[in-house]
This record gives C-alpha cells, sequence and structure tokens, in this order.
C-alpha cells in the first residue's frame, strides 16, 4: 500500500468540474492580476461562493481581447510573491535585502508593519510564506526556512508565521494548514518549533461548506485536517506537544473524532484509517470524557455514526474492547468469560438504550435518511437488545393490541349491520325496537376505542417523534390509516346520535378501512410481515402512479366524450349517458372490461366519438393495465430481496413505540442489562450477550477466568473480568467487577 492510497482527496484534488488539473510549476506564468491578491476578480451578484480557483492555481485568464469591457492593464506582479512560487532563492535573498534596506529609517514597530505589508497580499491575506508552501518544489524547505529566518530577525515572526487569511472563503487558514494540507511532514515540524498556532481554526466557507461541492469538510483544526488526511506522523507529532487543545470544537460544534465520523465513506481502505486514527486519537488523550462531548446538534461521535449510516465507525466503537489498565474506562465491551469458541460480553448500554437521550436505537429506527438502517440493527448490541424487548414485554403487548383491534372491529361491523333502518333510523336513542340497548352499548363502545385510538395514533405521528413524509410513507403509514379511522368512526357516531342519516356513510368507510388496518398485526410474523411489505411496497410504488395517470386519461377523455353527448329536447326519451358523472362510470367500466358502447348511439359525430372511445380503451384497457401488471412484478421481485430488512425496521418501531406507552414504573421494571462496576466510581448498565465464533476461537485461547460463568444471587453476586491464576504471569485488575443487580431475569442471547 503506497504512502497516499486509501486517502481522501484534498482540496487541490477536487477541483470542480471543468477546471483544469494544477501542477506545481511556477504559478504565475504571465497571468495578468493584482500584485497583492492571487484570486480573479468574482461578480457581486453571485449569492454562493464559487471555487474555480482553490487558493493557489496555475489556470490562465482568458485575452482580454475576448473580452472587450477589460481593457485597463492591471498593476505588475509582486515580485517577492513570483519569487518564493518559482523557488528562485537568489532572487528572493535580494527582494528581502532590498526591503530591509528600505526600512532602515523606520522605527521597530514601523519596519516589522512594513514587512507584513510586503510579504502579504492585502486583499487576501495571503503570505509569501503561503505562497511558497501552496507551490511546492525542490527549493521550498529552503524558501520555507529563508522566511521564517527573515521574521525572526526582525522581530515579526509571531505575526507572520500565524498570519490568517482574511478572504472569506479561506478565512482562518494559516501556514500550518496549508503544510498539513500538502503533507510536509518536515515542513510541519519546522513551522510548530517555529512557534505556529497549533490550535488555530480554518472557518472559511470552503472548509465548512453548506451547499454540496462548495467546498470540503474535514474539520477546522490542524489536528482534524491531518487525522481526516490520514497522517500518523503529524497527528503524533500534534498529540504530544502540550500546547495542542484535542476538545476543541469547531464552528459545527464538532471535536476531531466527530470530524473522522463525518469523512468517513463506505470504503474498506479509508474506513480502516479512520479507525485507527480516531482509536489512536481516543487513547492517547488525556481527556478520556473526548468521546462523550456533543456538536451543536446534540450529538456525540458515536451518535454522529449512527445518523449518517456509517457502520464499520459504530461497529468499532459499539464493540471496542480496551484491555491496558488506564484505558479501560474507555472501553464499551467486557469479556467476562471464554470456552472455546464460546464468549460472554458485556456491552456498554449508555447512549445506545431509550433510556438515554438521543439513544442510538432511537436514532436508527426512526430516521428514515440512513439507506442502511438494517445493517445497523443488525450489530450487536442494538440486535440483541431489540430481540429481548420483544421476548420481554413487546409480544405480549403487541398480542393485547391484536385482539383489542379485532374486538373493535367485529363490534364496528355488528352495529353497522344490525343498525336501525327504516322509520326507527331517526330515532337512535330510542330503546323501543328490538336490540335497540345493544345498539346504544355497541356506538358507546366504539366511541370510546376510536377516541382512544384517535389520542393514541395522533401522540405517535405528531409529538412522540416528528415524522416526515418519508418517515410516514415507509414506516409510519398503518398509524396514519389506523388515525383516520378513528376520525371517520367518531364522525359516524356523532351523525348518529344527532338523527343524521349521512352517518351511514363514515360508518361503512370506517369498517372497510378498520379490517384494511388488520395486516399492521402481520409484523408479529416474519413470513406474513414480509407479505405486508410487498403489498405496501405496490401500493405507494406502482398503483399510485397508474391512478395519477389513469385519472388524467379518464378525466381528459370523460369530459371531451360528455361534451359529444347531444342534449335532448323536451318529451323526447333522453340517453342515461347525458351527463359527464355517467359518462365517467362507462369509461371506467370500459377500462375493466364491464362496459359497452351504447353510449355513442347519441353523439353529435358517432365516428369522432368512436375513435375517442377505442384511444381511450387501448391507452387505458391495453397499455396501462398491461404497464402496472408488468411493474407490479417486477417490484415484487426487487423488493422480496429487501422486504426481510424492511419488515425488521417496523417491527422495531413497534417495539419502541409499545415501550413508550409504557408507565414509568413498568419502564423500570421492563429496563434490560446488568449493573456493572468497571472501576471505583464508573458504574454501567451492561447487557451480556454470548457469541459463538468458530472462526476466530482458536486464535483468543487465553484463560479469562479459570471458571466460566458466576453463581447467581440476586443482589449480591459479583464476578471478575479479567482475574487469571496466580502462577500465570498476567496482570491482575482487581478494579473491575460486574455487580449484578437482579440476576433473577436475566435473558440469555446466543448469536452464531
Amino acid at each position: 500500500m503506497s504512502k497516499n492510497e486509501g486517502v481522501p482527496l484534498l482540496a487541490k484534488d477536487r477541483i470542480p468540474p471543468g477546471t483544469p488539473p494544477r501542477t506545481h510549476k511556477p504559478l504565475d506564468n504571465g497571468m495578468k492580476k493584482s500584485d497583492t491578491t492571487d484570486f480573479p476578480v468574482v461578480s457581486s451578484k453571485i449569492s454562493f461562493p464559487v471555487f474555480s480557483r482553490p487558493m493557489d492555481s496555475n489556470i490562465k485568464p482568458c485575452p482580454d481581447s475576448l473580452n472587450p469591457k477589460k481593457t485597463a492593464r492591471r498593476p505588475p506582479k509582486n515580485l517577492l510573491f513570483k519569487a518564493v512560487s518559482e523557488g528562485d532563492v537568489d532572487s528572493l535573498k535580494r527582494l528581502l535585502q532590498e526591503a530591509e534596506d528600505s526600512s532602515s529609517s523606520f522605527t521597530e514597530k514601523a519596519s516589522q508593519d512594513f514587512f507584513m505589508y510586503k510579504l502579504t497580499s492585502k486583499d487576501t491575506g495571503k503570505t509569501c510564506l503561503m505562497k511558497a508552501l501552496l507551490n511546492i518544489n525542490d527549493y521550498t524547505p529552503e524558501i520555507v526556512c529563508l522566511l521564517l529566518s527573515f521574521a525572526e530577525e526582525n522581530g515579526f515572526l509571531d505575526r507572520f508565521i500565524n498570519a490568517e487569511y482574511t478572504e472569506e472563503n479561506y478565512k482562518g487558514q494559516t501556514a500550518l494548514n496549508i503544510a498539513i494540507e500538502r503533507r510536509q511532514s518536515d515542513l510541519v515540524k519546522c513551522l510548530i518549533k517555529k512557534g505556529a498556532n497549533i490550535n488555530v481554526r480554518a472557518q472559511g466557507r470552503f472548509f465548512n461548506p453548506k451547499r454540496k461541492h462548495e467546498g470540503f469538510y474535514f474539520g477546522e483544526t490542524p489536528l482534524a485536517l491531518a487525522a481526516c488526511t490520514n497522517q500518523p506522523e503529524v497527528v503524533q507529532l500534534l498529540m504530544e506537544n502540550s500546547q495542542t487543545d484535542v476538545t476543541i470544537q469547531d464552528s459545527l460544534g464538532n471535536t476531531v473524532l466527530h470530524a473522522l465520523v463525518t469523512v468517513a465513506e463506505n470504503s474498506e481502505a479509508q474506513n480502516a484509517f479512520i479507525i485507527r486514527m480516531y482509536d489512536t486519537i481516543l487513547r492517547n488523550c488525556k481527556n478520556k470524557s473526548l468521546e462523550s462531548i456533543e456538536n451543536n446538534e446534540g450529538l456525540t461521535p458515536m451518535q454522529l455514526a449512527a445518523k449518517t449510516g456509517k457502520t464499520e465507525i459504530l461497529h468499532y466503537i459499539l464493540s471496542r474492547e480496551i484491555k491496558e489498565k488506564e484505558n479501560r474506562v474507555l472501553s464499551r465491551k467486557f469479556t467476562d468469560w471464554a470456552y472455546g469458541p464460546v464468549s460472554s460480553s458485556l456491552y456498554d448500554l449508555k447512549d445506545v438504550d431509550t433510556s438515554s437521550r438521543n439513544s442510538i436505537l432511537e436514532i436508527v429506527v426512526y430516521n428514515t435518511s440512513i439507506d442502511n438502517r438494517h445493517e445497523l440493527l443488525a450489530l450487536e448490541p442494538l440486535h440483541t437488545l431489540l430481540q429481548m424487548k420483544w421476548k420481554k414485554f413487546a409480544r405480549y403487548m403487541f398480542f393485547l393490541s391484536f385482539l383489542l383491534s379485532f374486538t373493535y372491529n367485529v363490534v364496528l361491523t355488528l352495529v353497522s349491520y344490525y343498525r336501525p333502518r327504516g322509520e326507527q333510523a331517526l330515532y337512535p336513542l330510542s330503546l323501543t325496537y328490538d336490540r335497540g340497548w345493544l345498539q346504544l352499548v355497541g356506538q358507546m363502545f366504539i366511541i370510546v376505542c376510536a377516541t382512544y385510538l384517535m389520542i393514541k395514533e395522533g401522540v405517535v405521528i405528531f409529538l412522540v417523534r416528528p415524522s416526515d413524509l418519508r418517515s410516514v410513507l415507509s414506516d409510519a403509514w398503518f398509524h396514519v390509516l389506523f388515525f383516520i379511522q378513528a376520525i371517520l368512526v367518531i364522525a359516524s357516531v356523532f351523525c348518529y346520535l344527532f338523527g343524521v342519516k349521512e352517518y351511514l356513510a363514515f360508518l361503512v368507510l370506517a369498517m372497510a378501512l378498520g379490517w384494511a388496518n388488520m395486516l399492521y398485526y402481520t409484523r408479529g410474523f416474519q413470513s406474513l410481515g414480509i407479505y405486508s411489505v410487498m403489498i405496501q411496497k405496490v401500493i405507494l410504488n406502482d398503483v399510485l402512479k397508474f391512478l395519477f395517470v389513469y385519472i388524467l386519461f379518464l378525466f381528459g377523455f370523460g369530459v371531451a366524450l360528455a361534451s359529444l353527448i347531444e342534449s335532448c329536447a323536451d318529451g323526447d326519451e333522453c340517453s342515461a349517458y347525458k351527463s359527464f358523472s355517467t359518462a365517467i362510470v362507462e369509461l371506467f367500466k370500459l377500462t375493466i372490461g364491464l362496459g359497452d358502447l351504447e353510449m355513442q348511439h347519441d353523439s353529435k359525430y358517432p365516428v369522432l366519438f368512436l375513435l375517442l372511445l377505442i384511444a381511450y380503451v387501448i391507452l387505458t384497457f391495453v397499455l396501462l393495465l398491461n404497464m402496472l401488471i408488468a411493474l407490479m412484478g417486477e417490484t415484487v421481485e426487487k423488493i422480496s430481496k429487501e422486504s426481510e430488512h424492511i419488515w425488521r425496521i417496523q417491527r422495531a418501531r413497534t417495539i419502541l413505540e409499545f415501550e413508550k406507552s409504557l408507565p414509568l414504573w413498568l419502564k423500570s421494571k421492563f429496563q434490560l442489562g446488568e449493573s456493572c462496576t468497571v472501576s471505583k466510581n464508573d458504574n454501567r448498565a451492561c447487557l451480556r450477550i454470548n457469541e459463538v465464533k468458530w472462526t476466530e476461537w482458536h486464535n483468543h485461547v487465553t484463560c479469562i477466568n479459570e471458571e466460566p460463568g458466576f453463581e447467581m444471587h440476586p443482589g449480591t453476586s459479583y464476578a471478575n473480568l479479567n482475574i487469571e491464576d496466580e502462577a500465570d504471569n498476567y496482570e491482575r485488575d482487581r478494579h473491575v467487577t460486574i455487580d449484578v443487580i437482579d440476576s433473577t431475569d436475566q435473558t440469555y442471547e446466543t448469536t452464531v
């Protein structure tokens, strides 16, 4: 693997499309620009930054003859900038000597200001030192040393070496940032030794873009830039420096760990170095709470990894196990015992279970923008945690909910079928007719159930977890249907109680929708749940699109054909198809093969009328319906491969919704995990998972405990995580124990 393999593209490699690649040739090949800036003139009408020339480039502007409006000549180029960019050491020495001679009559402060003026671009804040680092060549180290020595001799080294870009797009960038970006570790050491500010933040829009393709985010600090561009030597150099503030946060509130999570992609090579950098910084940081720092969105690096769907990074964090005593507090997994291929591990549930704010479980289940949610839910301890919640309380609540919904629909059906008829329908509160009291009791029962459903589903949709349209269509559409059904039932009951005859329409719609909603309970069974997912996807992906196109054809041809039907005179026998509504109905019958062509007899132009009918039949019955069948078959074949993943996500959401509906005293009773004392003042809730690893166990044969497992005594049982035989030369850690609070309710899961 080469030095730069697996390294993300840097700013210099990500020039927007259409821009020629930058080389290390001299910058000033006849370019016509100001002597104090290297940036092209940008129109003030542009509302967003255009990075056509990131910081420095060799692109020549178009000749003035092509743009007659720009005829004024620019001032000559700055000779100092030309010398450092071309690596002309002799010219640079001569120019610096001339500048020093020119400042002989100035005071010390005035001479320093004069030197900074001569060595700095007034428009962008770019110094000759930055210019040299932007144009790396064989003479760059000598040029840098010469500039630093000149600044040190004349007493303005600190101002010169820590000068920042003032241009809006690259504001805050210093020579140290550029040296790191150009992977010049020797020059980085030189700059730090000379007093470069290690904690500087580059806050320009190029380094923190608000829109895609406007720039690149690698964090704003030198440490974050070095870590995100895979420069372990520079990272180690910065971490060993006592002045480095590893916990510094950028304008987004991100630390260096957040930045590493952000730049991670679905690339094995890149994720390998990201994880390595993450682990190195975390272990070497003196502040052991670095990983618990939240950004402006209230997310830790682990929560950010879950929200952005970074599977490998999240897996590393959740299963990180550190054996060293000084860093054991950073572990999120503890191996209690191992016997052959079987190992019993304890996973830290902090920020994972729903008892924590912004828990990983809720982020993954409710965030529909994560395309690989099923992969994240397959990670431990998320997978086992959901299984245990389902077995412990969710399946019983699911069954009770099914019974209540089934009973509710049965009563609704009976009330609808055995409703008062004829004259009795006008007196709904009268008990004189047969089964009147049963009707009244049924009405009261369904209105109570409907009110409960309306409140419950409304809270789920709008309050508990505000859902966007995508979330509703993918996970929560049954909640919307339950909510609509409850509204219809309440409307029908009130209409019935006030004697409004139209109550029956609301009641019938609610009854049909109620039985269709019973598909929600197929989530409890994998085979039926997958079938329900297929129906959902076919309706949302194919049927709705078909209906949209079909309604356009139906309305267009319906209007045309209804306009051709002659209106009858007084006393004549009128055609049954004279109205627009009847024409629409007949056209719909033709679509499904139940109509006839009798409606053409009373048309004004029978031939034209017939041609329109034939065109309509071909477009709808022949083309659209067959296309719908083909698309549905393709959707079923495609969804069948991922329907199991969708079903698992939907069931996970159901589990969390049931858990949220529990009262506080039941939540505490159903809380999973064991109380673990990792160190003297470090108590955690951990989930025990027994794992079988046939391919790995022969590589880890060290005895973790002499006798696996431990005797279970509620409230008093202890087990050491790392106690070895005294005859073995292994370090004893007396401070790491597991205190089981409620061992009578333990559930053990085996993952193969």
